[in-house]
């Protein structure tokens, strides 16, 4: 399904489809912005009719900016999940990400009337269904 994706949110549904724990490799401090993907969609759109030629805009929701901890969480409520700290010493933590911080300012796209419709939950939970009924579906 999402095997091929090394994002952070793609692992943790992965993990959570296969009725695994949840791994976190930090303490889980980082905070990232997310947007569920009809709101991106729209966004997208928004630009492509309003925005302005050679501009660029950010596509997120801030009410979805998140600690990484708080996403795994997140993800793992939707399935019963648990999630586990597996946090390296500082010799072993290398090849791992060092951003701690990368939250958008959707401010310019606002400006041109757009606004996200989805929260993070809600749009956790749909792609979390949707991938589980597909998974069914793959498995009959």
């Amino acid at each position: 399904m999402l095997a091929s994706d090394s994002k952070a949110i793609s692992q943790f549904i992965n993990r959570s489809l296969a009725n695994e724990d949840i791994v976190l490799k930090s303490r889980g401090e980082q905070q990232y912005s997310f947007c569920y993907v009809a709101d991106a969609v729209s966004g997208i759109l928004t630009v492509l009719t309003r925005g302005m030629c050679g501009e660029a805009y950010n596509i997120s929701d801030e009410r979805s900016n998140i600690r990484l901890k708080d996403l795994a969480q997140m993800v793992a409520e939707i399935r019963g999940n648990q999630v586990v700290f597996e946090v390296p010493d500082e010799n072993e933590a290398k090849g791992y990400s060092k951003a701690t911080k990368a939250l958008l300012d959707n401010t310019k796209l606002r400006r041109l009337g757009w606004q996200p419709h989805y929260e993070l939950a809600t749009g956790l939970k749909r792609t979390v269904d949707i991938l589980t009924a597909i998974k069914q579906e793959e498995s009959s």
